[in-house]
């Protein structure tokens, strides 16, 4: 069991960035303001409208990067639970929303689900260059069906180790095709993080937490 670690050095936000160019700005503009008080001509003294614009300007700008700040903060935390959630996938049994599944020493595993009974089924199984290696025998029930490949090809010898994809195809009584899920099932061995998005990893294949649908304690 791995977990890849996340060392990700610390990245200023954006907002923060915006927030420190803000109160230098403000700075520069109190000290310009000062200075025009001081020095006005007392018989023609300044427009007042302009400095009251421009105040209410910058606190509309600081407002807006208060709400970013608060929305970066969000997002934080929403990364880190998508994080923690992945972490718990560690060494458990994983579905995932592919017709993608690796073949190691036990078995590559899949599951279809066919919307209703099917008249006609086939369920073939192709290598990573398109190849057909293996015609199965599938059920036309609705609902799920388990596939788990041993690795028998046609032709009687072994296919060796690798991803292989599953393709269903299924028709109804009157000869129309119908829409089949499939998903394929492994166990998790490692998290990964890219750009600190969490990844959880089957037998070398990645897969985003989005296309994770089920999580299982054993096959």
């Amino acid at each position: 069991m791995e977990v890849a670690a996340l060392t990700a050095p610390a990245i200023q936000s954006a907002s923060t960035t915006a927030s420190s160019q803000l109160t230098q700005n403000f700075d520069t503009f109190l000290t310009l303001l000062t200075t025009q008080l001081r020095n006005q001509n007392p018989l023609e003294p300044l427009d007042t409208e302009k400095f009251t614009e421009q105040l209410v300007q910058f606190a509309s700008v600081e407002q807006s990067i208060k709400t970013n700040q608060n929305l970066e903060a969000l997002i934080a935390l929403q990364t880190s639970s998508a994080n923690e959630t992945a972490l718990a996938m560690v060494d458990r049994i994983a579905s995932v929303d592919s017709d993608v599944a690796t073949l190691t020493g036990d078995a590559a595993r899949w599951t279809y689900t066919l919307p209703e009974n099917a008249s006609a089924v086939s369920v073939e199984v192709f290598d990573a260059r398109g190849a057909l290696v293996a015609v199965l025998q599938g059920s036309g029930a609705a609902g799920a069906h388990d596939i788990n490949w041993t690795g028998d090809t046609q032709n009687g010898t072994r296919a060796p180790q690798g991803a292989y994809r599953l393709a269903v195809q299924a028709s109804d009584g009157e000869g129309q095709p119908l829409g089949v899920a499939i998903s394929s099932r492994g166990r998790v061995d490692a998290v990964a993080f890219n750009n600190g998005a969490a990844e959880i990893e089957i037998a070398g294949q990645r897969f985003a937490l989005d296309l994770v649908s089920r999580i299982d304690s054993d096959f």
